[in-house]
């Protein structure tokens, strides 16, 4: 009797997976990129020179069973230029996705190419936008027509020996109530906690809600934009403070575009948005980059000003070559504290197949 009802729930699932139309998929990202750094003329007090470069590889493969299921694994494969006889970083991944329709559910470890929001360095900075290539936690997404929202949860720390427990909460959103204003937020919650040897708990927020505004249809223009917001923080290491800081700050960018050229323009006035950048933990090590996901710019000012400006000016051209290929490059220059802060150059090039797929034949 067990033989034939487990004949019949084998049948059963087979019949099941045949109908569900089970087929093979694959997705495949390379990333090359060289960021260069040079901040010598402020004395890289808001940022070190440096040149970030190098090739990152993401190639997954899964299945699909029925229009809206896939399973999909994979790794991302990192190679810094320069380092010859030193092997790439190898990370896994494996996650399940469910699309339907407006609706997108991700949970696993999941590229990070997977949001699709439009965030600034406050919330996710270049180095880690280039080499963190996965997210671990879950996935939300809801997009029609032009508007998009998203959230996400990317448990990156577990607590342990010289590793701390810590999450992001990501989000963003961008409504359109007319073809050219739309309404939008981006922020991240980040809880920063212990470790076997840090006893401290930093609460790490940011809220960016605004207004844009497009007049691209109206000129003839790829992208004729304003985006005017405020940045609100919570920022509090309960470990040696009993009040939080709330650094506050306008912010407002102009982007110009015509046939893949463009100048883009960011203001921000207020408070510092990392104000435990330079602190030290209760290790004696600064927190830095390790508490911080955001750019080290948004430190504002390391004078101990209650509030100062930063202003980044980027000339750029960005191509797509074909429905796969596409080149970027940027001239950024960064002003500030004291002035002229420094500047940097981007050379991008991405090859991405994610809208490849086997055909299925019927």
């Amino acid at each position: 009797m067990r033989r034939v009802l487990l004949s019949i729930l084998l049948l059963s699932a087979f019949l099941s997976v045949r109908a569900q139309q089970v087929r093979p998929v694959f997705r495949v990202r390379v990333d090359g990129f060289f960021l260069n750094g040079e901040f010598d003329a402020s004395g890289c007090q808001l940022a070190s020179s440096g040149t970030l470069a190098g090739i990152v590889a993401k190639p997954y493969v899964g299945i699909r069973f029925g229009k809206e299921h896939r399973l999909m694994g994979g790794f991302s494969a990192l190679q810094y230029f320069g380092t010859p006889g030193q092997g790439p970083k190898l990370e896994g991944a494996l996650w399940y996705q469910y699309d339907k329709g407006i609706f997108t559910l991700a949970a696993g470890i999941f590229p990070r190419s997977a949001l699709t929001g439009a965030y600034s360095t406050a919330i996710v900075s270049d180095g880690v936008r280039l080499v963190d290539a996965h997210l671990e936690g879950f996935l939300l997404q809801w997009h029609k027509d032009r508007s998009h929202y998203e959230i996400a949860l990317d448990w990156n720390g577990k607590y342990g020996s010289g590793r701390r427990e810590q999450f992001n909460v990501i989000t963003s959103g961008d409504g359109w109530v007319t073809p050219w204003l739309a309404l939008g937020w981006e922020g991240m919650f980040h809880h920063y906690a212990c470790s076997e040897e840090a006893v401290d708990v930093v609460d790490d927020h940011l809220l960016h809600p605004y207004v844009e505004a497009d007049f691209a249809s109206f000129t003839g223009m790829q992208t004729l934009s304003v985006q005017a917001g405020v940045m609100a923080g919570y920022q509090r290491d309960r470990y040696l403070e009993e009040t939080a800081h709330l650094p506050l700050g306008v912010n407002l960018t102009m982007t110009a575009m015509k046939w893949g050229f463009g100048l883009r323009n960011q203001f921000y006035y207020g408070n510092s948005q990392a104000p435990y950048y330079r602190e030290l933990d209760s290790t004696g090590e600064a927190f830095g980059s390790h508490l911080y996901m955001r750019s080290s710019f948004w430190q504002i000012r390391t004078d101990g000003a209650a509030a100062g400006y930063y202003d980044r000016a980027d000339l750029f051209w960005q191509k797509n070559l074909g429905r796969y290929v596409r080149l970027a490059v940027q001239l950024r220059f960064y002003f500030g504290q004291g002035g002229y802060v420094g500047c940097q150059q981007l050379l991008h090039a991405t090859v991405n197949l994610d809208k490849i797929s086997f055909k299925h034949k019927k």
